[in-house]
């Protein structure tokens, strides 16, 4: 599901550009919501900790991270992909994000 254009960022990654925003649900942390702005595909949400700074640099991490090492595939209809870092404070080069709930 696309994001809406009003609210949400855009950013380029690998050549492919994505809309990003915090969504206001807080809870178990803040949820940043991520989508390739050109289609309709699988959406990103990633859960961080209250009083991290969401940068471009940070999002573009999780980008990057999502795609390379959980399958993300932004282009394709599938449900959404939820990770989670699991100290709460990931880093832009290394977000070591963990699938969100964890598997039994």
């Amino acid at each position: 599901m696309a994001l809406a254009g009003k609210g949400s960022r855009v950013i380029v990654v690998g050549g492919d550009r994505y809309r990003w925003t915090v969504a206001p649900d807080d809870e178990p942390g803040l949820a940043l919501v991520v989508a390739h702005a050109d289609g309709d595909g699988q959406r990103l949400v990633v859960w961080v900790g209250h009083g991290v700074v969401i940068a471009p640099g940070l999002v573009a991490g999780l980008v990057r991270e999502a795609l390379e090492r959980h399958g993300w595939t932004p282009r394709h209809r599938r449900r959404q992909l939820t990770l989670r870092s699991p100290d709460g404070n990931p880093g832009p080069a290394r977000p070591g994000l963990v699938p969100w709930p964890p598997p039994n």
